[in-house]
């Protein structure tokens, strides 16, 4: 029984190392600009996302600098 699972890990192990060189080729082989506008560039072109990405970090920022004060951490 051990064997037949060594076999089974070993095949899984091979096919997933295979596709990951084939997907890795089919990324080298495309040009970048055949590829189009990446989509963080389209996101930070987004009023809505850049504007909650803002709050979200002045909210980390104020909460991390509000435990510093407690833990003197400097801000």
């Amino acid at each position: 029984m051990s064997g037949k699972w060594t076999l089974l890990v070993l095949v899984l192990g091979i096919a997933t190392t295979l596709l990951n060189l084939a997907l890795l080729a089919g990324q080298l082989a495309t040009p970048a600009t055949a590829r189009g506008q990446s989509t963080a560039s389209k996101l930070l072109d987004d009023d809505d996302f850049t504007d909650g990405l803002t709050k979200l970090i002045r909210k980390t920022v104020r909460d991390y600098c509000t435990v510093g004060k407690r833990s003197s951490i400097d801000c």
